[in-house]
């Protein structure tokens, strides 16, 4: 029996080909043979992280400028961060654009991390990156819950709270033609961080720790 993974795997590959996206296609491919691990909860793959992610992306696409580079930086947006992927080899294979954004996503270079306010700043201003990071969020609030501690949960929340959402806003102030895709992005985690709140308030009241 095809497990789930495998078959979204599949289906997303399908759905590249079908629209000619060889590039993002070749991107799927690429990230998918580095992120071969678990996340942070020991069962799920690595790379469903990044297809999941795609997965959303696919379902706001129309509203993209650019939704083939988009799912490409999805997919290869913890590459050099993760793996020993240079930058210049994204862009190499990729082109600008794509490893522009993979590397505005990139917070951690080698012993260097970028202050956060620099990171975020930065992402508003590519039409790529800023909603590959709204949708990375996304993707992260989804799946925290019975991973990590209330107390990371919280500081996820409020990172998403100080940096995110103001970064979805500019960024549609910047780029009104891609509006709808960061309204979606933005309902989709506000309602995330009132549901986790509630779970957490619950939480408390019970008195569990």
């Amino acid at each position: 029996m095809t497990d789930t993974y495998t078959k979204q795997f599949i289906a997303m590959r399908y759905w590249l080909l079908g629209r000619e996206y060889y590039s993002a296609l070749n991107a799927l491919e690429f990230a998918a043979k580095y992120h071969t691990g678990k996340r942070k909860d020991g069962k799920t793959k690595e790379y469903f992280h990044q297809l999941s992610i795609g997965r959303y992306v696919k379902s706001i696409a129309t509203s993209l400028e650019f939704p083939e580079a988009t799912l490409a930086t999805v997919f290869l947006h913890d590459i050099c961060e993760d793996y020993d992927v240079s930058v210049d080899e994204i862009k190499e294979r990729f082109g600008e654009q794509v490893s522009r954004a993979v590397m505005l996503m990139t917070k951690v270079f080698g012993d260097y991390r970028k202050p956060d306010t620099e990171y975020y700043r930065d992402m508003t201003r590519c039409k790529i990156a800023s909603v590959a990071k709204g949708a990375d969020r996304i993707h992260n609030i989804q799946t925290m819950i019975g991973v990590f501690t209330y107390e990371k949960q919280k500081e996820y929340i409020e990172e998403t709270e100080t940096f995110i959402l103001p970064l979805l806003k500019e960024a549609r102030r910047t780029f009104p033609e891609q509006e709808p895709a960061y309204e979606n992005v933005r309902h989709v985690l506000v309602s995330q961080i009132e549901l986790l709140k509630a779970v957490h308030e619950a939480h408390e009241h019970s008195g569990s720790h």
